[in-house]
């Protein structure tokens, strides 16, 4: 089996990762608010045409052809809203403000595995009692975007009929996530690691926050990500 994990770097690859973490903060509170703008004020402004337009056909009853015509400008814009939701929430899920991180990587993981037509097995265990501070949306955006970035090489690389989900959660003291992405897929050899951009980039994501990027697989084996991060504490109470 082919092990990917971080090796020690020094201070120039550390001061990278901060950049790299910076950027990718800015670029995801950027889409948070556009996002915000697409559901709240694009959204609602496309929701009160169509209820014009309602108005409009109900008072066409002798016309039918003109009430045909704004039946049909208004599947339009029902397409049109649909679009427009799945849109803000590719640039950030509302499930990641409420209920929170853990409930959005679930129904990320499922929303995945239909789209894709694979067969799923996903698992959260999560203790109770575990709950991110409001300080930690950077944190949680960037595992989020982690696992985004997980499953969607699975969709490009594996050919993969099956998908295993793992998301274990474990309180302070320990206060660490684990999360794992495996699949039945083709797998690769350790040539293909050392052309993997997106897989560096994402080490050094994780890294950024403390944690560890492991990564087996072999040909014909499948291939299996496991993502180890350190729970985010209350300013303050670091170390």
């Amino acid at each position: 089996m082919n092990v990917l994990v971080h090796p020690d770097l020094g201070d120039d690859v550390a001061r990278l990762r901060g950049l790299l973490q910076h950027t990718e903060a800015q670029q995801a509170r950027m889409q948070a608010r556009l996002a915000q703008q697409l559901h709240g004020d694009l959204g609602a402004l496309l929701v009160a045409v169509k209820l014009e337009l309602g108005w409009v056909e109900r008072r066409l009853g002798e016309q039918p052809d003109l009430a045909g015509k704004c039946a049909g400008l208004g599947g339009l814009l029902d397409a049109a809203v649909d679009n427009l939701n799945r849109m803000a929430t590719a640039l950030r899920p509302r499930l990641l403000e409420w209920p929170g991180l853990w409930s959005a990587l679930e129904w990320l993981a499922q929303d995945f595995a239909q789209r894709e037509g694979l067969q799923a097995d996903v698992r959260m265990l999560v203790e109770s009692g575990v709950e991110l501070p409001p300080s930690a949306q950077d944190w949680a955006d960037a595992v989020y975007r982690s696992a985004e970035e997980l499953l969607a090489n699975v969709a490009r690389h594996a050919r993969a009929k099956q998908l295993r989900v793992r998301l274990y959660v474990e309180s302070p003291p320990a206060g660490v996530m684990l999360l794992e992405v495996g699949d039945d897929g083709v797998g690769f050899g350790p040539e293909a690691l050392s052309q993997g951009w997106g897989l560096l980039a994402l080490r050094e994501r994780v890294a950024h926050w403390g944690g560890r990027l492991t990564l087996a697989s072999a040909p014909g084996s499948g291939t299996t990500v496991r993502m180890r991060l350190p729970l985010p504490l209350p300013p303050g109470e670091g170390p």
